[in-house]
């Protein structure tokens, strides 16, 4: 009984130094894949960071630092003047009202209008809902440059050009600059709301309107944010659609206006002409700067919308 209580006993110890040994050599394991992804993130993070630490960089260069082969990353002294003349040249206060004007309308109207025909599309099947869905994809995949001619012949028999009609009113039909993708993630998302909301809704009562008002656009809150930070950000960027539609200096975008420095810009001319790789990094730096401050305010309802609606990928 001795020889068997000890038998026992050894064994125990040995199972219990051998789970030990696994808890050890998994949280080993764990660690380093920790520690690899670590790794990874900050490399990446790094490549995207790179050409905005070298944006601010160059900003604050004087030209005599530019035309130093020595001086790289860090300038010998800050020089503010460039963002002086990048917003002089840029004629900040006028075109940062076009910007908004082109951006934030369009981009109201793509919300509501896009949430309507998403609901649709999502929650009903209807004869002819497929090939509706058909020509929303067809939408998608047509490059804009392919019926940029005939949008132009039409808005301007329309006199909508040099005007903000062009940007808004396609947007409110749920047209616009990616309006189909934006009908896309909310047919999406509302396809994947449980049926039994509809039903429990229209047992009340409540009709389609009101299913929509007061229960689907309520829970589509993330896809909406969502929808509404990537209209901003591709509307307030675009520079194709506005040069064609805006050829008045006084309508111009920050986008087009920044095209149009670029264009007189120079190294050769730089002193004679105020403008010089400094500026235009100025420039860059005041046209993405509300972007990045509606972003450091919207990050955390960004990240979120992007999860709950399927378009991190599963």
């Amino acid at each position: 009984m001795k020889d068997l209580s000890v038998k026992l006993s050894k064994a125990t110890g040995m199972l219990q130094e051998n789970n030990v040994g696994k808890r050890y050599t998994q949280k080993g394991k764990n660690l380093a894949l920790k520690i690899f992804s670590y790794i990874v993130l900050i490399e990446l993070g790094f490549i995207f960071l790179l050409p905005l630490l070298f944006m601010v960089s160059t900003s604050t260069k004087s030209l005599a630092d530019l035309l130093d082969s020595s001086v790289v990353w860090l300038p010998n002294g800050v020089y503010w003047d460039n963002f002086v003349v990048a917003y002089n040249n840029l004629n900040f206060a006028v075109t940062l009202k076009n910007s908004f004007m082109m951006a934030i309308l369009p981009m109201i109207g793509q919300v509501l209008s896009c949430a309507i025909a998403g609901y649709g599309l999502g929650r009903y099947q209807f004869r002819g809902s497929k090939l509706i869905f058909a020509l929303v994809l067809l939408c998608l995949i047509i490059p804009p440059q392919t019926i940029i001619i005939s949008l132009y012949s039409l808005f301007s028999e329309l006199e909508w050009i040099n005007t903000y009609l062009p940007f808004v009113v396609p947007a409110f039909f749920g047209q616009g600059l990616r309006g189909a993708l934006f009908m896309l993630i909310f047919t999406q998302f509302f396809k994947g709301l449980p049926k039994e909301l509809d039903e429990a809704a229209r047992i009340d009562g409540a009709g389609a309107i009101r299913v929509f008002l007061t229960v689907m656009l309520p829970l589509a809150k993330p896809a909406m944010f969502v929808v509404a930070m990537f209209s901003l950000v591709w509307n307030w960027n675009d520079n194709y659609m506005a040069s064609f539609f805006v050829n008045s200096p006084e309508m111009r975008p920050l986008s087009t206006q920044l095209d149009s420095m670029n264009g007189t810009f120079n190294m050769g001319g730089g002193v004679e002409n105020g403008l010089n790789e400094a500026v235009m990094m100025a420039g860059c730096i005041l046209v993405v700067l509300p972007l990045f401050i509606v972003y450091i305010l919207g990050q955390r309802y960004l990240v979120e919308g992007v999860e709950r609606t399927g378009l991190a990928g599963d």
